[in-house]
């Protein structure tokens, strides 16, 4: 999820919600379940991407298309840029468009994006695997040597996943490890931050760098317990300076986390003090966490707690180690849904580079030299890029920059998201990207949105300083789908954009004057 940046003084800090957590707020939550509320169906379209899509001239569509324009311009955002499409995905007519062929930066329907590449070249039925190796095997309860756990990008590996590890290597007889255990994320290569992030995103969950060993979504709670804040994990090292809330002064605090260690400062006056944070080096976090596990179970652990990355000379050679215990991630179609539906960027982060990992050789660098240096992150981008030039969803004109959308760098029409939308309903696997959308006033980052058009509505948000989107599907008066995509930048009021893009959202399921009057007369026909 993409927030804006947090401004921390000692007397007054604007923090937002989803910025607090519980002492759990670091655990993977249950995934989504199926919603009751009824909805609407992506019909078997046939649009061809590769013909000129062509602005309707029907007069309903006309008058949607006025409406529209008159909500952005009667707005107190009217000063910002906007970006606005619908597709018919009965017969590829553009019902509306505002400013569709210019480029915006999108936010987080990047991961529109993301997902239907993933989709289109993993498979729905794709899953991580996450290994414990060793130079050799157990012989009578002894492994000599260290322990390593190898990563190759599984989102949703956590707590009970390390379990289930150890489980393993119990049953396998385990009992001393005469060496260290090891945290190995070389599995990819290239940076863990997306290219155009900012550095003051970095400490927060929704910065969380992505790893090959990635654990809890590298994520961390800070809360209240005893009067004094503490976190959720050992691995972050708290620095109280809260003091007691004082009368004569506003009450506020403030946190942060260094940007290349878990130190977190806490500071300012008050009764309360919480926030989500991302946890720097998260392979370390796993290793330390996996022996202290094992030592709980009563196995002897010689050495320490190490990790090592891509670009360290004793990384792990998968081909010449001994696989002693493995557990895989739930499916990719889960993980684009718990993805999409809470806009979980560490998700995104991941798929891209696993993009890269598997398909970079298939997808050149633009700049030839580039080419052997690149690291996998940069490798995805390529891969989707060359995915939607090859579909005739987007041009080269684009900028992608990571997979998440929190990059100021990225720079997408808001006709690419829709002509993707269209790729996407028309594809074999429809069914799991569509069930991965927030559904309007109903769950996900849309549970809280979309009142009026509760269940007419599946499309996934974005939000970042300056920036507000929607992109998705919308059901018509007259059972028509439509593919949409809504993007304001330069949004500098107080207010974020998002009830401007509701109502033009919603205009989408509702019927116009025109329609009404045309309803009207039909009935007086038809007596």
């Amino acid at each position: 999820m993409n927030k804006i940046h947090l401004v921390l003084t000692l007397t007054l800090l604007l923090f937002l919600p989803a910025c607090f957590s519980s002492p759990n707020s670091n655990q993977t939550e249950n995934p989504p379940q199926p919603s009751d509320v009824e909805t609407f169906s992506i019909p078997d379209a046939d649009i061809n991407l590769a013909e000129p899509l062509e602005i309707s001239k029907q007069p309903k569509d006309v008058a949607l298309c006025g409406r529209i324009n008159r909500t952005i311009e009667q707005s107190e955002h009217a000063n910002a840029r906007w970006g606005v499409i619908a597709i018919s995905l009965k017969d590829g007519r553009i019902v509306c468009g505002r400013d569709e062929r210019k480029l915006f930066n999108p936010a987080s329907i990047q991961k529109v994006l993301t997902a239907i590449v993933a989709l289109d070249k993993l498979g729905a039925d794709f899953r991580f695997r996450t290994s414990v190796y060793a130079a050799r095997a157990i012989e009578n309860g002894i492994l000599d040597g260290d322990l390593t756990i190898y990563g190759r990008g599984a989102p949703d590996f956590d707590g009970a996943s390390l379990e289930n590890l150890v489980a393993q290597l119990e049953a396998k007889g385990l009992k001393h490890i005469k060496g260290n255990v090891v945290g190995d994320e070389s599995y990819f290569t290239g940076d863990g931050y997306g290219d155009g992030w900012t550095w003051n995103d970095l400490q927060w969950y929704y910065g969380a760098e992505a790893s090959a060993v990635t654990f809890k979504q590298n994520e961390a709670g800070v809360y209240m317990k005893d009067g004094a804040p503490v976190a959720s994990s050992n691995y972050l090292e708290i620095q109280n300076d809260l003091q007691p809330k004082q009368a004569d002064k506003n009450e506020g605090y403030g946190i942060r986390r260094g940007l290349g260690n878990n130190q977190i400062y806490i500071w300012g006056n008050g009764e309360k003090a919480s926030g989500r944070m991302s946890v720097h080096n998260p392979t370390l976090w796993t290793a330390k966490t996996l022996k202290e596990t094992l030592e709980k179970r009563g196995i002897v652990v010689e050495g320490a707690a190490q990790s090592v990355d891509w670009k360290a000379k004793n990384k792990l050679i998968v081909e010449n180690a001994v696989e002693l215990a493995a557990v895989e991630s739930v499916t990719l179609a889960e993980i684009v849904q718990r993805m999409n539906k809470r806009s979980v960027n560490v998700y995104a982060e991941l798929l891209l580079r696993t993009l890269g990992k598997r398909f970079g050789d298939s997808a050149p660098a633009e700049i030839r030299d580039q080419q052997e240096v690149r690291g996998d992150d940069a490798a995805g981008i390529s891969v989707i890029k060359k995915f939607l030039r090859e579909n005739k969803v987007a041009t080269d004109e684009i900028q992608i920059h990571d997979g998440s959308g929190l990059s100021r760098l990225n720079f997408v029409t808001p006709e690419a998201y829709a002509r993707a939308l269209i790729y996407a309903a028309q594809s074999n696997f429809s069914d799991a990207f569509v069930n991965s959308l927030p559904i309007a006033a109903t769950d996900g980052t849309l549970g809280g949105r979309l009142g009026k058009a509760k269940g007419k509505i599946m499309a996934k948000t974005g939000s970042i300083t300056f920036v507000s989107s929607l992109a998705g599907y919308a059901q018509t008066p007259g059972d028509e789908v439509l593919s949409f995509a809504i993007i304001s930048n330069n949004v500098t009021r107080k207010s974020d954009s998002s009830n401007v893009i509701d109502l033009i959202a919603t205009s989408l399921t509702e019927e116009g004057e025109s329609e009404k009057i045309e309803k009207v007369n039909s009935g007086k026909a038809e007596k």
